[in-house]
């Protein structure tokens, strides 16, 4: 396996050895390559962003025996 960064998002990526022509072809960098003026941005787990929701009350009409 080899290290990649991903050029697309700058993420280390690992690779195997019979597909580092295709990953090359492709645009993505050899770790050892890199440029070190680019920092690799390490895969974050996302927040999650919450909304909050308002309630409606809907009028309703009690029913007189």
């Amino acid at each position: 396996m080899t290290r990649f960064i991903n050029r697309f998002t700058s993420t280390e990526m690992w690779v195997a050895d019979e597909r580092i022509e295709e990953y090359k072809s492709a645009g993505h960098v050899l770790a050892d390559e890199a440029p070190s003026a680019k920092p690799i941005v390490e895969d974050k787990p996302q927040e999650k962003v919450v909304t909050k929701k308002t309630a409606t009350k809907k009028a309703t009409t009690a029913k007189k025996k």
